[in-house]
């Protein structure tokens, strides 16, 4: 008999066994009801948002493992704009950390978690690199994501050479430069393009 397919569901679920968390333990650290952990385990699509909540309290990162396996996602279920989104997540984890290393940087990427940072009344980035102040929102410009908001001034530098931009956050009440890049679908040169360029600005503004 052919072996159920394993869907992005059922691999939470694996793992929510494994680890052994009380299923309304789980529904509260995802901020959830009990009965919706339920439904999470039968889905073979999920909310980008929410994978990312859910990858953090299993501390097990579910967005390299879409990565290295697309079928964990049915995209027939899916919006055109979350299987674009979800695409573009899955190759910046195969491809990113790649040339990280090329740059002689640390590969590792986290997720976001900027409370202590005067953020906490608005929405973060949703992945950074650990040794620098650089982040990555999904599908938005950090200034979509944030709006107009005085204690975060945010610019643009452009490099018309190789056409492509980051985000320049400064905090005004910590005095902290945050250096963004928009996380879309990219091509392996662009990413490294506009790493580069991240870097460059971050030296510039991060640094001072």
């Amino acid at each position: 008999m052919e072996s159920e397919k394993l869907t992005i569901g059922k691999l939470i679920e694996k793992e929510v066994r494994k680890q052994q968390i009380p299923i309304t333990e789980f529904a509260r650290l995802i901020c959830c009801q009990r009965n919706n952990v339920y439904d999470i385990f039968k889905r073979s699509k999920i909310d980008i948002v929410q994978l990312k909540q859910i990858s953090k309290v299993l501390r097990r990162n579910f967005f390299k493992e879409l990565a290295d396996d697309l079928e964990l996602i049915n995209e027939e279920e899916m919006s055109g704009a979350d299987v674009k989104k979800q695409k573009a997540v899955s190759q910046f984890f195969e491809v990113v950390p790649n040339i990280l290393r090329e740059l002689g940087k640390t590969s590792t990427i986290i997720f976001c978690k900027l409370d202590d940072s005067g953020y906490e009344d608005c929405a973060t980035p949703d992945f950074g690199l650990p040794d620098y102040f650089i982040t990555f929102t999904i599908g938005d410009t950090l200034q979509e994501r944030i709006g107009n908001n005085l204690a975060l001034p945010i610019g643009v530098v452009h490099d018309s050479t190789n056409n492509c931009e980051v985000e320049v956050c400064t905090n005004v009440v910590y005095g902290s430069v945050c250096v963004n890049v928009k996380l879309d679908y990219k091509t392996q040169d662009e990413w490294r393009k506009v790493l580069l360029l991240a870097f460059e600005t971050y030296d510039i503004f991060g640094r001072r």
